[in-house]
């Protein structure tokens, strides 16, 4: 594996090059690779990949990607080029699992099969903006989840009243930020619980300061130090990703692709998304990632796009899972928001998906979300109730996609729903649903158990 200290000598000796110009060039090799390749969409609606042959093809595709295209760093303007040998090592030399919290909350975090017949891995929560006034509450809340095997931070605009400007004051933020998830963990009685620092800012300090055994990020923890769309990394998160190396923190990244942009469709977008978990891996050292492909409508939450979508996520992660031991997560980011029934609806599609293509379920949140309006942890168990029921029904690639079809059309021709926020909907006090939206969750259950999904009463 490349060490990550030649990965910063290679950004400050690279090939200069102007961002538009790499974005231009990103846009060409992909869209001949998807010919080169025939990445080619089905003729009839498919929302889980059963042809194996296409998914050899893609994952040969996004090597290639890499190795043509290497990747670009946004501070000094270079690119870093990797050979197909040293991606191959890479891949060959990345572990499969990673043990993360400590004591009782001591979880192993791992790849997971295709059709997978293990429960799997959950972050229930977070990755939103939270008010700080709820801030320990929640995370209290979404810790009590049996399941959780981690919790990941949040984002917020002001601190003990105080707007979050400059880097003295986030720097403070986030040191509070980790300091709720700790005290929040311990109020749900799981102190040993692994958190993943989410960074209020991608400068050094902010990524560096959280390091603190006692209060803040443990060893045990770990941090999201994610490339950027296009294949494009900063420096500054590679300064913290040799500190946290050393430090011991496991990392994750943000490693899907977005259709509609550089990618072109999702059949660019496939390519893309194999290509960058690779990447996050050799230059950050993150094994643990959210893989797969969106659109840059439903991260809008201007459309529900069924089912090319889901079918191109499929292919990305088979690929990975086969040829690659990167531990992949399924990010639900459902259009609609939470309280709603068919954000319910998005999440139980997510769900299914996840144990069908082998990732492990992570943090469940609206995709446009604002302050305390993004999630609640009744979405947590929902998506662990329904992955659960696939399991344990042992259905296949073929009966899952026949299954996504049927909930799939409660969905045609809908708008995205707003949602209401946390409090609207959930009891932090008593960690449960309000009536209201225990009615909705209700009426969804029958749904699914209705088009062949037994969810019990």
């Amino acid at each position: 594996m490349i060490s990550l200290l030649e990965i910063a000598e290679r950004i400050q000796v690279g090939e200069k090059m102007e961002e538009k110009k790499w974005d231009m060039e990103f846009f060409n090799t992909i869209s001949g690779l998807v010919k080169k390749y025939d990445i080619l969409t089905p003729e009839t609606h498919c929302f889980i990949n059963t042809d194996d042959d296409i998914v050899e093809r893609a994952f040969e595709a996004g090597i290639e990607f890499l190795e043509t295209m290497g990747l670009y760093c946004i501070n000094t303007r270079r690119r870093i080029r990797f050979s197909k040998q040293e991606i191959r090592s890479a891949i060959r030399q990345a572990p499969s699992e990673i043990q993360i919290g400590e004591g009782k909350d001591r979880r192993i975090w791992k790849q997971r099969n295709i059709e997978e017949k293990e429960q799997l891995n959950v972050c229930p929560g977070h990755h939103a903006p939270y008010s700080e006034d709820l801030a320990g509450l929640v995370v209290s809340n979404f810790a009590q989840i049996p399941r959780a095997d981690f919790i990941e931070g949040f984002n917020f605009s002001t601190v003990n009243g105080r707007e979050i400007k400059g880097p003295p004051m986030e720097v403070y933020a986030s040191r509070r930020q980790v300091a709720w998830l700790r005290e929040g963990i311990r109020k749900a009685g799981r102190p040993g619980l692994a958190v993943v620092y989410y960074p209020i800012n991608t400068r050094a300090e902010d990524l560096i300061c959280v390091m603190d055994p006692e209060h803040g990020l443990r060893r045990t923890d770990g941090i999201l130090l994610s490339l950027l769309p296009d294949l494009k990394m900063e420096e500054d998160l590679l300064c913290a990703a040799i500190v946290y190396g050393e430090y011991g923190s496991f990392k994750l990244s943000g490693s899907f692709a977005i259709a509609g942009g550089f990618c072109g469709g999702v059949e660019g977008a496939i390519i893309e998304a194999i290509a960058k978990p690779i990447a996050a891996m050799m230059v950050y050292g993150d094994y643990i990632n959210y893989t797969g492909v969106e659109h840059i409508h439903m991260l809008n939450a201007k459309k529900i796009l069924l089912p090319w979508v889901n079918w191109a996520r499929s292919i990305v992660n088979q690929a990975l899972n086969r040829f690659t031991h990167t531990i992949c997560m399924r990010w639900i980011i459902p259009t609609s928001g939470p309280g709603t029934e068919l954000n319910l609806l998005e999440c139980a599609m997510q769900s299914i998906e996840a144990p069908i293509n082998g990732m492990n379920l992570y943090a469940p949140r609206h995709c446009r979300t604002s302050t305390n309006c993004g999630q609640t942890p009744l979405e947590a168990q929902w998506i662990i109730e329904v992955s659960d029921a696939v399991i344990s029904q042992e259905f296949d690639r073929q009966g899952a996609d026949e299954l996504l079809g049927k909930i799939g059309k409660q969905l045609e021709n809908k708008s995205p729903a707003d949602g209401y926020s946390i409090t609207e909907c959930y009891d932090l006090i008593h960690h449960r649903p309000l009536p209201e939206y225990r009615k909705v969750y209700q009426n969804v259950k029958k749904i699914l158990s209705n088009v062949g999904l037994n969810l019990g009463a």
